[in-house]
């Protein structure tokens, strides 16, 4: 076991929760776009993800964050209906678990309230003291104007029309099957890919692409995950955060947090393991508001906040923090389960 270097011990009950923090998840080229919309407040998905997005704002001075909605590719989906009244919204979306190379963000840098199933949250203080997690969104001023459309994009720059086609693409390939490049193309490798699949499912083949089509497509790839990746469990009686690190292309990265209460599950990766070591870590806050960390001897970058951090090396200088994590083989498993107990003062990893 390894704590934390001297004064790097944070409040992780009030992680997530501090306004003004930097969302430090690494999201790329990928953003959003905005524009006045036709009714109310709108999401358009222009990117080949399946998204689910939330949104924040003031309602009659109280704070409120709602979510979550399914974005499909290619599709836009009105949030609010009713005419804009406030000037400043918040935005957030993340793709679905069931895409290879992991989770895309759409994310800023002020934090909000979030929670699992559709949701409505009043007030955005102390989330994770309320049992919720905590998403950093995008602050988005509408002005005066009664209607609004929020575009999220990914480097590709699809169209709304060959965003759907990608997004085909890209659950075709994520569900094993070979739609060539993920382009936008309705080419025939494409059609081919899709016509198998829809034999598969049973479903008619004719008018190629559809919402039923896509919905299939994403709950096969959804099924799939499931059989592989790496899942921490919490059989400790503490409510923990916990985060993990690996190397991948030659490039190490290190993800968090993700608190689990008692009993709780998370699945922190959610492609096949390709990496024979993980490097995990966990956290909780005791009576005395000491923390007691489960590590190791193995030091990466962390951050306050949701992180997402490519790199290990001078954590301190690119303003993150530095933590010791605990090496665990997986050896050639293709998913795996690492569960977290609690022992005479400490945790413990048990598999």
């Amino acid at each position: 076991m390894h704590l934390f270097p001297d004064g790097l011990r944070p409040d992780l009950a009030g992680k997530l929760t501090r306004v003004g923090l930097a969302l430090l998840i690494l999201a790329g080229c990928f953003g959003l776009s905005i524009a006045p919309a036709q009714a109310g407040y709108e999401y358009c998905n222009n990117t080949s993800y399946v998204l689910k997005s939330a949104i924040a704002y003031q309602d009659a001075g109280n704070w409120k964050s709602r979510g979550w909605w399914t974005l499909l590719p290619g599709k836009c989906r009105t949030i609010l209906p009713q005419d804009l009244k406030e000037r400043t919204y918040y935005t957030y979306a993340e793709s679905v678990p069931g895409h290879r190379g992991g989770i895309k963000y759409f994310a800023g840098n002020i934090p909000f309230c979030t929670k699992e199933g559709f949701y409505t949250i009043e007030g955005r203080d102390e989330c994770t003291t309320q049992g919720f997690s905590a998403g950093s969104f995008v602050k988005v001023e509408v002005g005066k104007v009664k209607n609004w459309t929020t575009t999220f994009k990914e480097p590709a720059a699809f169209s709304i029309k060959k965003a759907e086609i990608a997004g085909v693409q890209r659950l075709l390939s994520d569900t094993g099957y070979n739609p060539g490049r993920i382009d936008g193309e309705l080419g025939r490798k494409t059609r081919q890919a899709i016509a198998s699949f829809k034999r598969s499912k049973g479903i008619k083949i004719g008018g190629l692409i559809s919402d039923e089509l896509i919905t299939a497509l994403a709950e096969q790839a959804r099924s799939a995950a499931e059989e592989t990746g790496f899942n921490y469990c919490n059989n400790s009686e503490k409510s923990l955060w916990t985060a993990i690190a690996f190397e991948r292309n030659e490039n190490w990265v290190s993800r968090g947090w993700w608190m689990l209460e008692p009993g709780d599950c998370a699945r922190v990766i959610k492609d096949t393991l390709k990496e024979g070591n993980y490097f995990v870590y966990a956290a909780f806050d005791d009576e005395n508001g000491e923390t007691i960390v489960a590590g190791g001897e193995h030091q990466f970058c962390v951050a306050d906040v949701k992180f997402g951090i490519s790199d290990r090396k001078d954590c301190e200088l690119k303003g993150y923090k530095q933590a010791g994590f605990m090496k665990v083989d997986v050896g050639k498993s293709a998913v795996w389960t690492q569960s977290f107990t609690y022992d005479q003062g400490s945790l413990a990893l048990s598999d």
